[in-house]
């Protein structure tokens, strides 16, 4: 049998996703990581790094998976703040990852810096007319979908009696995306 390193660094990157996204950077342990990933620790540490260097390139490949994953609908924000949302509810540790990211490394990596230059630029391309600065716009289509995204459970049980279904959180996706486009059609009136 042949070792393909490739298909190792594939399952160590998903087991880290999981675990950083579970226990945060300080939490996480590479045992655990070598053990869901079906690796051993040196493989971990040849490929990776320290586990810093690992949490870094976990956030990256979720960033570029993100980009790949999310329609290039600039010029129509509701649809995109839509698409964010079904984004963050359809895998609830995309935002865990990101508030640990927050919590316990908020330097940005040149990476990160590449993705948001990159998200601000097509933004400003689509919307040469809007006053608002892209990185405010951009900021609260993403603000609003992880404060939604972050319902706790308490509110949901004491909303609906447990958890909310599929069809609530469909409801809650259109107000999403008739909010950004009250913003959309507001910030267009005050032009």
């Amino acid at each position: 049998m042949v070792y393909d390193s490739g298909a190792t660094k594939a399952r160590i990157l998903e087991a880290a996703y999981r675990e950083f996204a579970a226990y945060g950077l300080a939490g996480a342990r590479i045992d655990r990581i070598a053990e869901n990933a079906k690796a051993n620790k040196r493989a971990i540490y040849e490929h990776f790094g320290k586990k810093e260097d690992l949490f870094d390139q976990v956030v990256t490949a979720r960033l570029q998976a993100s980009r790949e994953a999310l329609p290039d609908t600039w010029d129509d924000l509701p649809a995109f703040a839509g698409a964010i949302f079904d984004h963050y509810v359809s895998d609830p540790d995309r935002l865990r990852l990101t508030l640990w990211r927050q919590l316990e490394r908020p330097a940005p990596t040149e990476p990160e810096l590449d993705y948001y230059r990159q998200a601000l630029a097509a933004l400003a391309a689509a919307r040469p007319d809007e006053s608002l600065a892209p990185a405010d716009l951009y900021a609260v289509l993403w603000a609003i979908n992880q404060v939604l995204a972050l319902t706790p459970l308490g509110l949901q049980v004491a909303d609906s009696g447990g958890p909310w279904t599929a069809e609530r959180w469909q409801q809650m996706r259109a107000a999403v995306v008739a909010t950004v486009g009250r913003i959309v059609e507001n910030r267009a009136s005050q032009r």
